[in-house]
């Protein structure tokens, strides 16, 4: 039994070595594991928050492009530049779709000491095209609700993820989620919030209306956006449309110049089941969306203009 143990202690010695090893390594704080305790990811590092519109959209041309911050934007002109990219925008162009093409990625870290940028190559950038039919024909330009009200609307929505190498600066997978159709009756001052689609889109809604935001999905969904009040219809906001010169009675131009007042509105969420409600009293544009779904296309605009 001795002789056992005796020949054990080679080994007992070398097991009492790594263990004082360890010791001082952990009392001297070297080890990645004793780092690690006081790294404060809050405090050291931070994400960069530099939003960016790149392209507002118009009536004539309804394209809302956005990069998170300026390293996911380089996915944007990398995803353009693909053959596969351009058909898809050249045919939603023609259909008159709104498009909006969002870079979402990558993330970008910044060490607050050095200031210094990490961010991983793996870019990816989502194109949402959205366009709806009334009562069999395509519905392009926005009217009145009185137009559209209890006609049955089909609202058609597709998303194409593309992965893009922002170092290399090309194009890594292109896939298409499946189409989703969205059918519902218009009704007067109401404004559907389906799954990832205001419906209708696009509404003309005269002067002193209320109207409200029903959601039947099982989502929850939000109205936040920009409020133009403004005799002018020459109007932009962050995130809306621009609608054409308007002449008045004495057939001089409307200008932005006479713009009166801009007032943000956030509804707070609207819970599956739930609506919310809105007066405008004077002439404008309300350009709005989803701030949870923009990615995927939500956006809407409600042009306010009198009876007259």
């Amino acid at each position: 039994m001795q002789k056992n143990i005796r020949g054990l202690l080679p080994l007992f010695g070398i097991i009492g070595g790594f263990l004082a090893l360890g010791a001082v390594l952990i009392t001297s704080g070297v080890l990645p594991e004793e780092s690690a305790r006081e790294f404060h990811a809050l405090t050291e590092v931070s994400i960069p928050s530099d939003m960016k519109v790149i392209q507002e959209p118009t009536l004539e041309e309804n394209i809302f492009i956005y990069a998170v911050n300026d390293i996911a934007q380089r996915g944007i002109d990398i995803a353009k530049s693909d053959a596969r990219v351009k058909q898809i925008l050249e045919e939603n162009a023609d259909r008159k779709a709104a498009l909006t093409i969002a870079a979402v990625q990558p993330t970008v870290i910044q060490d607050r000491e050095s200031g210094e940028l990490h961010y991983g190559s793996a870019g990816q950038v989502i194109i949402t095209a959205n366009w709806q039919v009334v009562d069999g024909e395509q519905y392009s330009k926005p009217k009145r609700f009185t137009e559209i009200a209890e006609k049955n609307v089909e609202s058609h929505q597709q998303i194409w993820h593309v992965l893009v190498d922002v170092d290399r600066g090309q194009v890594t997978q292109l896939t298409q989620q499946a189409d989703r159709v969205i059918r519902d009756v218009a009704k007067a001052n109401i404004v559907r919030t389906h799954v990832n689609m205001f419906v209708p889109n696009a509404i003309v809604v005269e002067t002193g209306s209320t109207v409200r935001w029903s959601n039947p999905s099982n989502l929850p969904h939000n109205v936040v956006g920009i409020l133009n009040q403004t005799a002018t219809a020459v109007i932009k906001s962050s995130t809306g449309l621009v609608l054409e010169n308007r002449i008045s009675d004495d057939n001089e131009t409307i200008t932005n110049e006479e713009s009166d007042s801009v007032i943000a509105v956030d509804s707070g969420f609207i819970q599956p089941g739930s609506s919310w409600q809105y007066r405008f009293d004077r002439e404008g544009i309300f350009t709005y969306l989803c701030t949870i779904h923009a990615e995927d296309g939500m956006r809407g605009t409600l042009i306010i203009a009198s009876s007259s």
